[in-house]
């Protein structure tokens, strides 16, 4: 692109020039052969003339014909809109990218706050849970102890009705004897 510039840049590839150049003006050494070089890139080579060949006196390059400047100039300008449209085709891709990985970064943050509220309400199960499990074991212990309570009380309650039958048959034995007889 930078070459692409620098040529469209180029007085010599100038209206103005070419029309100095037209009227008579010696051209520039160069331009004649850019447009050889352009030229070539498209069509097969063609052999040197006596003048280009390195034992040959350098002479004057002639001018090009304008249709020459015109071809290299709607070249130029086929070039220019190519590398317009492959710019914009790199633009829209960066763009396609750049949105693609927005969606990316939105959907690992949406995933890493549905892992964070996951382990919160993991933490929470899991808070809950051990909470159930020691008032479970604290109601157990609780119901444990009541249950030995209750056997104790139990026990002596049985005890106190041995005692009492005890003493009733010892205080009414006489009757039940005198009853009997």
């Amino acid at each position: 692109m930078s070459e692409l510039q620098r040529l469209l840049n180029d007085p010599r590839f100038r209206p103005a020039e070419r029309l100095k150049q037209e009227f008579g003006a010696v051209p520039e050494a160069g331009p004649g052969s850019i447009l050889r070089v352009v030229s070539s890139v498209q069509e097969p080579a063609e052999p040197a003339s006596p003048q280009m060949q390195p034992h040959a006196q350098p002479h004057a390059t002639p001018p090009a014909p304008p249709q020459d400047w015109d071809a290299l100039i709607l070249r130029v300008q086929a070039a220019a809109r190519q590398a317009r449209g492959v710019e914009a085709q790199a633009r829209e891709r960066e763009e396609r990218i750049e949105h693609v990985l927005e969606r990316v970064r939105e959907d690992i943050n949406a995933s890493n706050e549905r892992a964070r509220i996951a382990e919160m309400q993991a933490r929470d199960v899991q808070v809950r849970a051990e909470a159930q499990v020691i008032a479970a074991e604290e109601r157990a212990k609780a119901a444990e102890a009541r249950a030995r309570a209750a056997e104790e009380r139990a026990r002596h309650a049985e005890e106190w009705l041995g005692r009492v039958q005890e003493a009733i048959l010892a205080e009414f034995s006489d009757m039940t004897d005198q009853a009997a007889a």
